[in-house]
């Protein structure tokens, strides 16, 4: 809300101080209703979800709803999207209007040199199986090959939200870049708002689009 009040607002405003604006529209993708609800009480603002309604498919936006959107939130979705990533960097881009803004998380490495490891380059019809508890991912590749991966992460719990990636700070920067944003990593603490980072990496982002 720090990112999210600074980029719309030009100052830091806690979420019960927003201004009631609900011309502002934007999105959020699966958001921790401790945020979300109140957040639709002060902006033009709706929480989606891929598994439930009110649905959103950041893979294939609605067609309708490109050029609409002020702002999206999205905190630790990308690392969970099928390959290629790369096409859901273009569409977001593409919900927003001029000048709109997206509010970015996921887990990158703190070490700013090292590359996004693509844990699953080659997923096309995969499954999850599980035996005694373990879980192991397979894979028939475009060209009918078959693979199985073991030592799969998951977030949020075994088997709910399968980890596709850990993006690279390059990497991912170079992504929003390419799709046209302008990326600005929020780095300072805030003390005020108890906002403090001890490490380097996973960081909050702001990307906008121009105009």
């Amino acid at each position: 809300m720090h990112v999210l009040s600074s980029a719309l607002f030009n100052k830091s405003i806690p979420l019960p101080d927003f201004p009631d604006r609900p011309d502002l529209r934007g999105i959020g993708m699966s958001c921790w209703d401790g945020y979300a609800i109140p957040l639709a009480q002060k902006l033009g603002y709706l929480n989606t979800y891929y598994h439930q309604e009110p649905h959103f498919d950041i893979r294939h936006p609605p067609e309708d709803w490109r050029e609409t959107l002020d702002f999206i939130i999205s905190s630790d979705v990308f690392e969970h999207i099928e390959p290629p990533v790369s096409v859901t960097f273009d569409h977001a881009y593409r919900l927003l209007k001029p000048g709109g803004l997206m509010v970015f998380t996921v887990p990158y490495a703190e070490d700013i040199n090292a590359p996004t490891d693509e844990h699953f380059p080659e997923l096309h019809d995969y499954e999850m199986l599980e035996t005694d508890g373990e879980f192991r991912l397979k894979n028939i590749t475009k060209d009918g090959r078959e693979q199985w991966f073991d030592n799969l992460v998951f977030h949020g719990g075994p088997g709910l939200n399968l980890e596709m990636r850990m993006f690279g700070e390059r990497d991912l920067i170079a992504e929003l870049e390419r799709a046209g944003f302008s990326v600005e990593i929020w780095r300072d603490p805030v003390f005020e708002f108890g906002i403090y980072w001890s490490h380097r990496g996973s960081l909050p982002m702001l990307a906008r689009r121009p105009g």
